[in-house]
C-alpha cells in the first residue's frame, strides 16, 4: 500500500507501480471527461478570460450523472437563475478542476512509473486532496453509492465481480484521502 511521508515543506507519497499505474489513469479519464468538448486555455489576462467565459461558455453534460454530482445545481427550482449561475461559474470552476487535477498527473509522471515517490509539494495539497476526492466522487456516482447499505452491499460481491474492483479502488482512495490528511496534520 501507499506511503506518506514528511519532507520539509512537501509530503511525499511512495506508490507501487500498479497504485501509481491505475491513480494515474483514473486522473487522466477525470481530465478527459471534464474537457469534454474542451475548456479555454487559462490566460494571464483575468479580464480578457472573464470575457471569454462570457461570451461563449462551453456546456457541460449535466445528464452525465458523474458531471451532475461534480457541478451540481445551484438552483434547482429555478431553471433561469441555475442557467445564469452556471454562465457566470461553470467555466472558472471547470478550468479549476482540470489544473487541479493536470498538477496532480504531472507529479504522478514524475515517479518514474512508481519508482520514484510522488512529490506533493504545500501549494499542491488542495489540488490533490481536491482532485481524489473529484475520483472518488465518480466512482461513488458510477457505483451507485449514496447510503451505508449501499456500501454494505457492494462489500458484500465477490472479488472478480467487475463492481467489486470499482469498489476497491473506491476504498484505496478512501484510505489514501485519509493518509495523505493524516500526514499533514
Amino acid at each position: 500500500m501507499s506511503r506518506f511521508k514528511r519532507s520539509g515543506g512537501q509530503l511525499l507519497i511512495t506508490l507501487a507501480d500498479y497504485e501509481e499505474a491505475v491513480l494515474e489513469s483514473m486522473v487522466e479519464q477525470l481530465l478527459g471527461l471534464l474537457q469534454g468538448d474542451g475548456v479555454g486555455e487559462s490566460s494571464g489576462d483575468s479580464f480578457a478570460q472573464w470575457e471569454a467565459e462570457m461570451a461563449a461558455p462551453s456546456e457541460l453534460d449535466t445528464s452525465d450523472p458523474v458531471i451532475a454530482r461534480l457541478f451540481p445545481a445551484a438552483y434547482r427550482d429555478d431553471e433561469k437563475a441555475e442557467a445564469e449561475f452556471r454562465r457566470f461559474t461553470e467555466e472558472a470552476q471547470r478550468r479549476t478542476r482540470i489544473e487541479q487535477g493536470q498538477v496532480v498527473l504531472d507529479a504522478l509522471l514524475e515517479t518514474n512509473a512508481g519508482r520514484d515517490p510522488a512529490v506533493v509539494r504545500e501549494a499542491d495539497v488542495e489540488a490533490w486532496l481536491k482532485t481524489i476526492t473529484a475520483i472518488r466522487l465518480s466512482l461513488a456516482v458510477r457505483l451507485g453509492i449514496e447510503t451505508a447499505a449501499d456500501a454494505e452491499r457492494l462489500e458484500q460481491l465477490d472479488d472478480d465481480e467487475p463492481q467489486a474492483v470499482l469498489y476497491g479502488m473506491f476504498e484505496w482512495l478512501g484510505y489514501f484521502l485519509e493518509s495523505m490528511i493524516a500526514k499533514l496534520h
